[in-house]
């Protein structure tokens, strides 16, 4: 590894930068759960996961409830559609559009995908008490509020 920067420039302790580095793991993390549990790319999960929890959506609020963009999004649908656990119905809403539920085997997939993502998500976080949990839930939500306002 090459050498460390000290003083009060080091990017190691920037804020943006380590919580880009534990969205690289947590990332990881629930890649690697995802992948040898239910042969889904951490992606295709995360598509399943919103819309089992949204029910049908636009493929554009699906990226955007993802936290995807739309070519994502796109893309992972076609693929989550050819493994049957998607499909695509006509929005009768936007006669242009289309919209994205879960199928039968997706409703199936959806439940085994949220039990994983709970325990990862667990797993990910067991190293903090329960207090440092709920002040991290605080802090979390408040950034994120703090966002939305900005956007």
């Amino acid at each position: 590894m090459g050498r460390r920067m000290t003083g009060k420039h080091s990017i190691e302790a920037l804020f943006t930068y380590r919580l880009h580095v534990l969205k690289k793991q947590t990332d990881r993390a629930m890649n690697d759960a995802f992948t040898a549990s239910l042969s889904l790319s951490l992606t295709e999960a995360r598509l399943l996961l919103t819309v089992g929890a949204f029910g049908p959506l636009s493929v554009s609020d699906l990226g955007r409830l993802s936290n995807l963009d739309r070519s994502q999004a796109s893309r992972a649908t076609d693929v989550l559609e050819r493994k049957g656990l998607l499909a695509k119905t006509s929005n009768e809403a936007d006669a242009r559009g289309v919209l994205v539920a879960l199928t039968t085997q997706g409703r199936n997939l959806y439940r085994r995908a949220a039990t994983i993502s709970k325990s990862t998500n667990d797993a990910i976080l067991a190293t903090l008490s329960d207090h440092e949990r709920e002040v991290l839930d605080t802090v979390l939500a408040k950034l994120v509020e703090n966002g939305r306002e900005s956007d």
